[in-house]
């Protein structure tokens, strides 16, 4: 089989690819993150770069399933993927039944889908709010016109690094995401480091942008029980170190 990704999903495939002893093929972006690249070759994947980012990754992913007969499995429009990702906030829930908000990260959209599908199954009070970086609005844009649509792809958080977005979630997405919103990389890498500081938590960027979220709305979610989907601790040390220069002074 063969998949595209940024990182976290081909881990996912490279780990169900050695459980099942199937051959797993991982096409990634030439400058993705090592941490993530050698995590897939450790569980036995082949790796292949392609292209500067995801999108370019994902189109070349496409033509070798296409040319070579592999089952693709896209990084959003699988239900049983989707389902999968469910499972955090069901785990969330059964630990913190009282949960008013739940906020998740969004690149693709599989983990907002799936964060959608329990909570509005065990409690539709909970309101599900999704996270996007603004330097990649893609899903946001697709969420907010309700169509799909593509836009600049710009982010350094990996795991919301799409141009495009993907036709499932976004299906999910418009019928139970409750709100949806954009905040800068700044202050995804002070998310990253609060986490670090406050909460002990090593997170990558894309885990952050939930805490930068939950900043940015704090007026309007004071009061309430909030619980944030930090979805991977991955992060470079690069990333690390860009994100404690950048906000060293704050």
């Amino acid at each position: 089989m063969i998949t595209a990704s940024t990182g976290n999903h081909g881990q996912s495939v490279a780990c169900a690819a050695r459980l099942f002893g199937v051959k797993a093929r991982i096409v990634i972006p030439e400058k993705a993150n090592p941490g993530k690249v050698a995590a897939i070759k450790g569980m036995g994947a082949e790796v292949i770069f392609e292209g500067a980012t995801f999108d370019e990754a994902k189109l070349h992913c496409e033509a070798l399933a296409d040319q070579l007969g592999y089952r693709y499995i896209h990084s959003g429009n699988e239900p049983l993927l989707i389902a999968g990702v469910a499972t955090e906030v069901l785990e969330m829930l059964e630990d913190q039944p009282n949960l008013q908000v739940i906020i998740v990260p969004i690149g693709g959209g599989s983990g907002a889908a799936g964060a959608c599908i329990a909570a509005r199954a065990i409690n539709p009070d909970i309101r599900v709010i999704g996270v996007q970086s603004e330097a990649s609005p893609a899903a946001y844009e697709s969420w907010r016109q309700k169509r799909l649509v593509e836009a600049p792809n710009r982010t350094f958080a990996e795991g919301l690094a799409t141009g495009t977005a993907f036709e499932l979630p976004q299906a999910i997405l418009w019928e139970a995401l409750d709100d949806f919103v954009l905040t800068g990389d700044h202050e995804i890498m002070q998310a990253m480091v609060w986490m670090m500081a406050r909460a002990h938590t090593l997170s990558e960027a894309a885990g952050a942008a939930p805490l930068a979220a939950a900043y940015q709305l704090r007026k309007e979610l004071q009061g309430q029980k909030v619980g944030l989907v930090c979805s991977g601790g991955n992060t470079s040390l690069e990333h690390l170190r860009l994100a404690l220069n950048s906000t060293k002074d704050e």
